[in-house]
């Protein structure tokens, strides 16, 4: 899988995007704290302010990352509703983003994806990366850092075995 490029990744569990969030701050969200919670019969109008107020939101990206990352399943996040989150978080759990690869193999703990897991083995399998650093990045044990690298190596060998 390619990888393509986003902004600079946000450290897992950091929320201080939050405070410069347009709905922390909208008038409108403030007479209505449900505003961006709306019912299953959510009455369109509501709906559309809510959105109205995400969409010229300096952290949206933040925001829609935040709550796929957690399976935020609640309200508006990111200018989407649940139903639309939904639609695209198979999407967002393929992703491979070459930025937050070399954020995570730098030792920022940032959530990476299965396909950007992947792709920080085969990174670590080239350069080298030591073994301990590997298992602190990934948050495993050192054994499975060794069988990850194994099954990268066979991988590569059968790779240029069919290729060549």
């Amino acid at each position: 899988m390619m990888c393509k490029g986003h902004p600079a990744p946000r450290i897992r569990g950091d929320q201080t995007w939050q405070e410069r969030a347009a709905c922390a701050v909208a008038a409108e969200a403030m007479k209505d704290p449900d505003l961006f919670f709306p019912g299953t019969l959510a009455d369109e109008q509501r709906l559309r302010l809510a959105k109205g107020i995400c969409s010229s939101c300096a952290v949206r990206e933040a925001c829609l990352e935040a709550a796929l990352e957690y399976g935020d399943a609640a309200g508006i996040r990111g200018g989407l509703t649940e139903e639309e989150r939904r639609a695209i978080r198979h999407r967002f759990e393929l992703r491979c983003d070459p930025v937050r690869v070399a954020a995570a193999l730098a030792g920022r703990d940032v959530y990476l994806t299965q396909p950007e897991r992947q792709e920080l083995i085969r990174w670590a399998a080239e350069s080298r990366t030591s073994i301990p650093q590997l298992a602190r990045v990934l948050k495993v044990s050192e054994a499975h850092v060794k069988k990850l690298l194994r099954q990268e190596r066979r991988a590569n060998a059968h790779s240029r075995a069919a290729s060549g």
